[in-house]
């Protein structure tokens, strides 16, 4: 008992609470518990913890038992939808249904198709009005109010702005296309989303459900579509998807159009339209990564700023306090997709700890992000980034200093060997961790993967510090930005080579 007292005294109450608060959503997600049980069981656990306060083993044991309910009645209650939820509604498979709502999400233009998030406000239905029998083709609409989020797909637009939507609002701006807080009303049919991926182990309509959307809206040309109002969205949002554009209209402006949609990728998150026989080199190169905007990103950037402040002479609590808004702002800048919160957030908690002469624990930190972010949404954790992000970095600060070790290197071997090494490790430990997920969700086993992220990262992260400096120059200093985009564009076209050189090399990768 005393053995057992001493290992669970060495695991961090904060990692053993959050660990068990992550189970208890995954049983939850499984097996499908009832609410009252769940409640009565997190009850009874808090009287007993409160009574055995002074017992500290049986008291840690009981708390985390209460971790392990509690985890499972938040995601209980957060899949509890409101009577109105359009995911609800026996709606589905309804035509020429009108919803009116506020676009949600920054739209996405693709080649014969529009796409966006509607936050649904409102469903308008038609019905013929009493005392009008004799006319039978008049109609009027019903508003009944509705929730939730549905995707929208506008098809068969061949432009920006599609030809047969109309103001409402006179006063509207004349512009181009959608944008996050347009107000419409959109008619369309109403259909749940399709699994998708038979075979393998990604499902489309549960990749939906994470993020809210359990109902697809399909829009074709006959259909119609009122801009009501603009300007309804979240304002620090609004700033967010405008410093993305401003970026991604000067990578459109400096660089070739393979370059820009590809380091749109890799800074911005935009990757509808990245070639698709590149990506396919990345995903067998085991660097796919790299093009999802990530930990891998910020952590390029909260180097780059840490750098330029360590040149500057600034005291070093004075340096984290500069880089707490600077990578917000960043978050901002790029998009504020979940995978960058991800990374910021884990990121000012280490600089937190910094502030605050704490020596940070990565695995405390890495913990108590983990419950920040599913406290915001448990459905997180079924979603794929969010594993292979929390596992990655785990697998880093665990087998990375081991695999060190192995080498019994010398503390005074010259930098660049230990560079290397460093390098080597890291890149071993991530696909060490991370290689059963990947194998698992996308059936591929890429062994050349440790030796493709010691070529490929040190390459996209150069990508990545003249992207920056290429936007930034645009900004400030327009004269210097085209010998940086000359430099940014072969040092991309030498990243796509060196890619697609290292994913035909013998046994490679293998498809399960």
């Amino acid at each position: 008992m005393t053995k057992i007292s001493r290992n669970l005294e060495q695991i961090p109450i904060l990692t053993a609470a959050a660990v068990f608060f992550l189970l208890g959503i995954l049983i939850e997600g499984i097996i499908n518990i009832p609410f009252f049980v769940l409640l009565a069981s997190c009850l009874v656990l808090l009287a007993t913890a409160f009574s055995k306060i002074k017992q500290n083993l049986v008291f840690t044991f009981i708390f985390l038992l209460l971790c392990l309910g509690l985890g499972g009645l938040h995601l209980k209650n957060h899949l509890l939808l409101p009577g109105n939820h359009i995911g609800l509604l026996k709606l589905q498979g309804t035509k020429n249904i009108q919803l009116g709502g506020i676009i949600d999400s920054d739209p996405v233009y693709a080649e014969r198709k529009i796409s966006f998030t509607l936050g649904v406000r409102k469903i308008l239905l038609n019905h013929k009005p009493e005392g009008n029998a004799g006319q039978p083709n008049s109609r009027s609409h019903k508003s009944i109010a509705a929730r939730g989020k549905v995707l929208v797909n506008i098809f068969n637009t061949g432009k920006s702005t599609p030809p047969f939507i109309t103001k409402k609002d006179p006063s509207a701006k004349e512009r181009a296309g959608f944008t996050y807080g347009d107000e419409l009303i959109v008619e369309g049919r109403l259909y749940r989303p399709f699994i998708f991926g038979a075979g393998s182990n990604f499902s489309y309509r549960d990749y939906l459900r994470n993020q809210g959307i359990y109902s697809i809206l399909s829009v074709k040309k006959e259909n119609k579509i009122v801009l009501a109002a603009q300007g309804k969205g979240d304002f620090l949002k609004s700033l967010s998807l405008r410093m993305k554009h401003r970026f991604k209209d000067i990578f459109k402006q400096y660089l070739s159009p393979i370059n820009s949609d590809v380091l749109s990728a890799i800074i911005l998150g935009e990757r509808q339209n990245f070639p698709e026989r590149l990506r396919q080199a990345f995903v067998q190169t085991g660097t796919a990564h790299i093009i999802a905007i990530s930990g891998f990103n910020v952590g390029i950037v909260a180097f780059l700023i840490l750098i330029f402040l360590k040149t500057m002479r600034i005291k070093r609590k004075v340096r984290y306090m500069i880089m707490l808004p600077i990578l917000v702002m960043h978050m901002l800048a790029v998009g504020a997709s979940s995978s960058v919160v991800r990374a910021t957030l884990m990121a000012l908690i280490v600089l937190i700890a910094y502030l605050i002469d704490r020596e940070p624990h990565i695995i405390n930190s890495l913990s108590l992000a983990a419950l920040f972010i599913l406290g915001y949404n448990p459905l997180q954790i079924f979603d794929i980034g969010f594993q292979l992000s929390f596992v990655s970095v785990l697998g880093i600060v665990i087998l990375s200093p081991r695999i060190i070790n192995l080498f019994r290197i010398k503390q005074k071997i010259n930098i660049l060997p230990r560079a290397i090494l460093n390098s080597f490790s890291v890149s071993l430990s991530a696909w060490l961790a991370t290689f059963g997920f990947v194998a698992y969700y996308f059936r591929i086993i890429s062994p050349v993967t440790v030796l493709a992220n010691l070529i490929i990262v040190p390459l996209a992260s150069l990508a990545i510090i003249l992207g920056f400096t290429l936007s930034l120059s645009a900004m400030a200093c327009p004269l210097l930005s085209p010998s940086i985009s000359a430099t940014t564009n072969f040092i991309l076209v030498f990243l796509f080579k060196v890619t697609y050189s290292l994913s035909h090399l013998p046994f490679a990768y293998f498809y399960l």
